[in-house]
């Protein structure tokens, strides 16, 4: 998925949530939208910059491993920190992970990540984001449905209703 649809699905789900009681506490909402972009934030210089050659730009920040980390850390620091974990996790989701197993178990499947296409510079990586989205169009209809989600959260935000 593209920007739009981890923030505007992330921020949604969670307005959702607390309408209807289910969250509670102070959520920043500007950083759950950073959290549900920090896999991308993280791996995507580290695949055009440090690691152009492995040809993937899903890296250390989408491996199972790394979220493991993340949630346990979170469980022994700080509890209240649980909402922006779930955002930062829920990013494997809307990248569907599960058809990526190398990396998503990574190092248990070995020492490289899933082979994907030339990122070694951010023209061949906007070239290869382009293909894709002709390649599959449902990615397209995710960022619709993001930005249709972003519209929802920000008007029910002005309302003041999450």
């Amino acid at each position: 998925m593209l920007p739009l649809a981890h923030v505007g699905l992330t921020l949604a789900s969670f307005g959702f949530l607390r309408k209807k009681g289910l969250v509670k506490g102070r959520t920043k909402y500007a950083k759950l939208a950073l959290a549900s972009l920090l896999p991308d934030l993280i791996d995507k210089p580290l695949a055009i910059f440090v690691f152009p050659e492995s040809k993937s730009a899903l890296l250390f920040s989408h491996t199972l491993i790394l979220h493991l980390a993340v949630w346990a850390w979170t469980a022994l620091k700080d509890k209240l920190l649980w909402p922006y974990a779930l955002a930062f996790s829920g990013h494997l989701l809307l990248d569907r992970i599960w058809e990526f197993p190398q990396t998503f178990l990574f190092p248990f499947k070995g020492w490289s990540f899933h082979k994907w296409r030339d990122v070694g510079s951010p023209q061949a990586f906007g070239r290869a984001y382009f293909e894709v989205m002709g390649e599959h169009p449902e990615l397209l209809v995710g960022e619709v449905l993001g930005f249709i989600a972003l519209l929802w959260f920000c008007r029910e935000r002005v309302r003041g209703k999450v």
